[in-house]
């Protein structure tokens, strides 16, 4: 079952990357609650659908992936992941971020909470 919701969030990570939308369906429950880091929160497979397109209209997604994970109570599942992106005029993006996923009775993600460093780690104490 572990295995099986790593998978998942892998999918979930591979389809950006590869700007496809389609295994969304066996990802999400139908009536999923997804909030970004920013604070923008989307309801339900159709607005992240919605999301999802418009967001690859003016980015491209080039790496995005799972750094470990962290299975807690039944339910619940903790994820690091890095993600690096461009916009369409060539602006980098990155953020290295925590997800915490919970899990419905059919193994689908209801609800997936981002939390996120949007800027380049830096040692300003360096010697």
């Amino acid at each position: 079952m572990l295995r099986q919701r790593e998978e998942k969030i892998n999918v979930w990570f591979e389809m950006w990357v590869g700007e496809d939308i389609t295994p969304m369906a066996a990802i999400f429950a139908d009536d999923v609650e997804y909030t970004e880091c920013w604070g923008y929160q989307y309801f339900g497979k159709e607005e992240i659908k919605d999301w999802f397109e418009d967001w690859h209209k003016n980015n491209v997604m080039e790496a995005f992936y799972a750094k470990d994970f962290l299975h807690m109570d039944d339910n619940k599942t903790v994820v690091r992941f890095k993600m690096e992106a461009l916009t369409k005029s060539g602006t980098p993006r990155w953020m290295d971020g925590v997800y915490i996923v919970e899990w419905d009775e059919d193994d689908c993600i209801k609800s997936l909470e981002e939390y996120g460093e949007g800027s380049r780690k830096t040692r300003p104490y360096e010697k």
